[in-house]
């Protein structure tokens, strides 16, 4: 894959997380395709499906109202997969098993693969 193909793929994955960031349903639509598959390994969190993805983030954004995906600190594409380290952070307006209590600022430090088919996000998941 040129270096050129991987800016691209990278520059896809980067879309998907600017409009996760601001709960762009419709851009998301164009952006992943119906059957993604989304799972965070160890944080219960697992979801097949578009439709089941947006609801995770609408609950989740209840749950972090100022929940963001930071800037990537490292990159690395290999195939069609998108390997992103980043740091996931909100502040629990709940209790949120997993994750943190009401009112504490939860920070993670994740590792996002961020698999693509035809443009579309296939699979997205999470460790951290």
């Amino acid at each position: 894959m040129s270096e050129d193909n991987k800016q691209e793929l990278f520059d896809r994955a980067l879309a998907v997380v600017d409009a996760w960031n601001r709960l762009d349903f419709d851009a998301l639509r164009e952006l992943v395709h119906e059957d993604v598959e989304v799972v965070h390994q160890n944080r219960g969190v697992a979801a097949r499906g578009r439709d089941l993805m947006f609801e995770t983030i609408e609950t989740m954004s209840k749950a972090f109202p100022d929940r963001s995906i930071g800037e990537t600190t490292r990159w690395a594409v290999s195939g069609n997969t998108v390997f992103r380290e980043t740091v996931w952070q909100g502040t629990a307006a709940v209790d949120v098993p997993g994750f943190g209590k009401a009112g504490e600022h939860c920070k993670l430090d994740v590792l996002s693969l961020m698999t693509f088919e035809e443009g579309r996000l296939v699979e997205w998941c999470d460790y951290g």
